[in-house]
């Protein structure tokens, strides 16, 4: 799930200064940015990509956003996607396309206007998202608005490894979320088919449920 945070730390380790460069001209001009520390205010039309051991990407990128690193964190307004790897990431800016985060431990909230896919060991998700989320967590709060259909897959935790998932947001085209244990809150609000898939059934109405009976959640 982590890899490329850990071909990314690796590479940071080896430099030993930061390194900034910018390429291209009007519309096409990108930013790249490596090193330790790897953290900017930018404007660029184009793509940034930052990586290093600490990142952190403020700004506006009229293009696609790449952010990777033990420590990651960005308030930055994407024009394009956005792809955030690291032990920690937290991201609070906004996106027109599509994101993928990567995280041991995550933390989003944004307005994230494409599909949203996240693998991660513990995620916090708030914000709105303007398409569907397909999520792999060991433990998931989900808090944010969700237009699309959602499809939440527990791992890392339990007797099986199914994981936890606590709902309080707004799933406006239902989905299927399969977790050990599944929590949605009164102020969860359920629109659309939700097929809910634990070892026990939640409280609340407004969805089907099905005993995980022993099973894995990856292989359903």
């Amino acid at each position: 799930m982590l890899t490329r945070l850990l071909l990314s730390a690796t590479a940071a380790i080896a430099l030993s200064a930061c390194t900034y460069s910018v390429s291209g001209h009007g519309e096409g001009q990108s930013v790249e940015s490596a090193g330790l520390v790897a953290s900017r205010n930018v404007d660029v039309p184009g793509d940034a990509e930052f990586s290093g051991m600490l990142v952190g990407a403020d700004g506006h990128v009229g293009g696609d956003l790449d952010l990777a690193g033990a420590s990651v964190r960005s308030d930055a307004r994407v024009g394009g996607n956005l792809s955030a790897a690291g032990g920690r990431v937290r991201f609070t800016g906004e996106v027109d396309g599509d994101a993928e985060i990567d995280a041991g431990t995550g933390y989003v909230d944004a307005v994230i206007r494409g599909d949203v896919t996240i693998a991660a060991g513990r995620i916090t998700l708030d914000g709105t998202i303007g398409g569907g989320l397909e999520m792999d967590a060991g433990r998931m709060d989900l808090r944010a608005d969700i237009s699309g259909p959602v499809h939440l897959r527990g791992h890392g935790r339990g007797d099986h490894g199914n994981g936890r998932v606590e709902v309080s947001g707004r799933l406006q085209q239902g989905g299927t979320i399969c977790a050990a244990e599944v929590e949605i809150r009164r102020n969860a609000r359920i629109e659309g088919e939700l097929r809910v898939i634990s070892d026990r059934r939640p409280d609340g109405d407004g969805f089907t449920y099905e005993a995980l009976a022993g099973r894995d959640c990856d292989h359903l």
